[in-house]
């Protein structure tokens, strides 16, 4: 979806698809297996505890082997997860993380030809001496252990604010392709001198890619692919067209799914449909302006998105092209579905469970994972839960 078509879907409004009922049985201590069954809006489908013993699940993704790599937030930690067990097991000889408020072991990808090199990538908070930053490596997974790793990456320059980091990573053919938050520092979301508020996009080797569309601009850094993002917490390819698509925090409301094109300005902070803390505008209050590019959906109170995933994936066949993504606020996983002229429609699942969905991923037996952070006072530990076809 281009721009007439994202403008004209972001003044649709919003039908809200809500299943008939559930079955969901009343929460317990959660131990690996537990389940509770749902009557969705296309069939039954059950969630179970397929991993516990985390803290902020953030990034998950998937080795060829089954197994999943997971980065825990506040611990600092990657580890890798056996799916059939739910043992975790903390990888050594990983970076030193920075861990306060939204700083830590942020996003991991495995790369789409890791058969064949072997490398998985990360993110994360580094404190340094002139203040924190984000953070990515490449490395290798040799065990328990990381190995080979390189530095590939170092967003600019180190702050002082533990607020706002992003950190999202995405991989598609030979690019990677990085969305970092503004550091709770809106104006350089505008400022091409700096990386904050930007998707960055670079060789899997950490080069700078020649047609980038800020090279060779005076001023400029030659990474950024967009601009304009205020905190962005997902990212993910479109199966059929191939685009890229972002999800950002918005400030009080004003969350939005993006398209992301080469060179676009997202508009933050000159154009949000989100209000300060205070209640007041942000800036002059503007929407939408010229040079600017319009959500394809947007939420008008707090939502808090999460990690996005696409499905593509055989056991759910009426889930197929739709979006995946957690709320973080409202508590509850949304399955979005976007028809180039129709209005978007969204069903709002696990709404009973009021759990935070940190991370969304199809894994490779077609099921989907979620990465969920709870902070009920008796229940704040992380965990895995996996969504399969109910009965």
């Amino acid at each position: 979806m281009h721009g007439r078509t994202a403008m004209a879907m972001a003044l649709l409004p919003l039908f809200l698809l809500q299943p008939k009922r559930t079955s969901a049985q009343s929460p317990r201590p959660d131990t690996i297996g537990q389940r509770w069954t749902y009557d969705g809006l296309t069939g039954p489908y059950v969630a179970e505890v397929a991993a516990t013993g985390l803290r902020v699940p953030f990034g998950l993704a998937f080795l060829p082997d089954g197994r999943a790599l997971l980065s825990d937030r506040p611990t600092g930690r990657l580890a890798l997860l056996d799916l059939r067990s739910g043992r975790v097991t903390a990888l050594e000889g990983g970076p030193a993380v920075y861990d306060s408020i939204d700083a830590g072991m942020l996003d991991v990808v495995v790369h789409p030809d890791y058969a064949r090199n072997g490398w998985v990538f990360y993110a994360f908070a580094e404190r340094t001496d002139s203040g924190k930053t984000t953070v990515v490596e490449r490395a290798q997974v040799r065990g328990s252990r990381l190995v080979d790793r390189q530095r590939l990456f170092a967003a600019y320059p180190a702050v002082a604010t533990d607020f706002h980091f992003g950190a999202r990573l995405a991989l598609r053919d030979g690019y990677l392709f990085i969305g970092l938050g503004e550091r709770h520092m809106q104006d350089l979301a505008q400022e091409l001198w700096t990386d904050h508020g930007k998707i960055v996009r670079l060789f899997d080797d950490g080069r700078v890619p020649r047609d980038n569309p800020f090279v060779g601009r005076a001023g400029a850094r030659p990474e950024i692919w967009s601009l304009g993002h205020r905190n962005p917490h997902g990212l993910a390819f479109h199966p059929t067209t191939g685009d890229l698509w972002e999800s950002e925090h918005g400030p009080l409301g004003g969350d939005e799914v993006n398209v992301i094109r080469r060179g676009a300005n997202y508009g933050w902070p000159e154009v949000t449909f989100g209000r300060e803390y205070s209640g007041g505008f942000v800036g002059d209050g503007r929407t939408e302006a010229p040079g600017m590019e319009p959500p394809i959906h947007h939420y008008a109170s707090s939502a808090a998105l999460s990690g996005l995933a696409f499905y593509t994936g055989a056991a759910f066949p009426a889930w197929r092209g739709n979006l995946f993504m957690g709320a973080m606020t409202p508590r509850y996983l949304a399955r979005l579905i976007i028809t180039p002229g129709a209005p978007p429609r969204e069903e709002r699942m696990l709404l009973e469970q009021r759990w935070r969905v940190r991370v969304v991923q199809q894994g490779p037996d077609g099921f989907l994972y979620l990465g969920i952070e709870r902070t009920h006072p008796s229940l704040d530990d992380g965990m895995i839960v996996r969504l399969r076809p109910g009965p």
